[in-house]
């Protein structure tokens, strides 16, 4: 997180990372002119991408800043699935069903494909339309919860080749976390915020989308039910659904990741209070 001081006058700013623009939020109700910017490094930008503070005004004049940071590269896992007729038969055809954006293909392997790849692309520019009903304020104090007595089943930005009949058909990167408890679980909201999706979306099957304010959201997915709709309100630890296998999921188990203007970065920060007090708390001390 950055902290800004912007001139009077300045319509735009936040932190530029590679192609990526994080736009920072006021966190001073009494001064505009100071602005907070959460911004990460994703998954796929090398950890060399300069990061630098900018700011525009309304005549189309741009600064650019440097300040100081440090990238911790990571390694991510490399994972393999194998594809059987009789799961995908499962999963392909309701997804088919309710994404009429997508046309079957006439194979269960294509309209597989199709799923996994093109109307993946659709449902992550969707998750960037959703942080536009972000709040500008920060909705929570506590660190975020996991999903209770789960096992961890697949982590963050872990690199997929998908099999079929011995043959690698596809590859992906899985962007969250797959938490498993038992069937039907109940899945808590992992911190305050306000509901801005609860419904169907391809890959994901039902989902809740909460924001908690600047940008910040998570991500619950494949949920067999959900007792929300948009705009309500959670707390902290509230029951808000419970895990199924809907959307392209092989199993029961909760989907969680967390959203940074709509693109999806690791939870384990966000998890951890250490982390939440220095990153975040300590600087707005």
């Amino acid at each position: 997180m950055a902290l800004l001081k912007v001139s009077e006058g300045t319509i735009e700013s936040g932190v530029q990372v590679g192609s990526y623009f994080f736009p920072s939020f006021p966190w001073k109700d009494s001064d505009p002119t100071s602005r907070l910017c959460i911004f990460a490094f994703p998954y796929d930008v090398d950890p060399s991408t300069p990061a630098r503070a900018v700011a525009r005004d309304d005549a189309g004049n741009q600064t650019l800043v440097n300040f100081n940071y440090k990238v911790f590269p990571k390694k991510f896992k490399s994972d393999t699935i194998n594809l059987k007729d009789d799961d995908l038969q499962r999963v392909v055809p309701p997804i088919l069903s309710q994404t009429p954006e997508v046309t079957d293909q006439g194979s269960l392997l294509k309209n597989f494909l199709l799923v996994n790849g093109p109307l993946r692309r659709l449902d992550a520019q969707q998750l960037v339309a959703f942080s536009q009903k972000t709040a500008p304020h920060l909705t929570w104090t506590e660190p975020f919860v996991p999903l209770g007595n789960s096992k961890v089943e697949a982590a963050f930005a872990d690199f997929r080749t998908y099999v079929y009949n011995g043959q690698v058909v596809d590859h992906q990167v899985h962007l969250g976390f797959d938490l498993a408890v038992v069937q039907h679980a109940p899945v808590v909201a992992a911190n305050d915020g306000n509901v801005v999706y609860a419904g169907y979306l391809g890959i994901f099957g039902n989902v809740v989308v909460i924001d908690h304010g600047c940008g910040l959201q998570s991500l619950y997915a494949h949920l067999n039910s959900f007792d929300l709709k948009e705009g309500d309100s959670v707390k902290r630890g509230q029951v808000i659904a419970h895990s199924g296998q809907t959307g392209l999921a092989f199993g029961d188990h909760l989907h969680f990741t967390m959203l940074l203007d709509g693109i999806p970065v690791n939870p384990v920060e966000w998890w951890d209070p250490h982390w939440i007090h220095y990153r975040i708390e300590a600087k707005l001390k």
